[in-house]
């Protein structure tokens, strides 16, 4: 008998799998709602006022 090969093993894999969807689910569904994870919000508290971040889409100086 190799390892996974029982249904009460697969059991436990799809209920692991299950609840990791259900949490990217719900964390989608804050983000799409407005709420920014404590991570985001404590960077933006430590980021110089008036300092914005940089995005890909805006054109960056040149070098000369």
């Amino acid at each position: 008998m190799s390892m996974g090969d029982s249904p009460a093993e697969r059991a436990i894999v799809k209920q692991q799998s299950e609840r990791l969807m259900a949490k990217a689910d719900a964390e989608r569904a804050a983000r799409l709602a407005g709420h920014k994870s404590l991570f985001w919000r404590l960077l933006e508290r430590l980021r110089p006022h008036g300092q914005q971040p940089i995005s890909d889409s805006e054109p960056q100086p040149s070098d000369p």
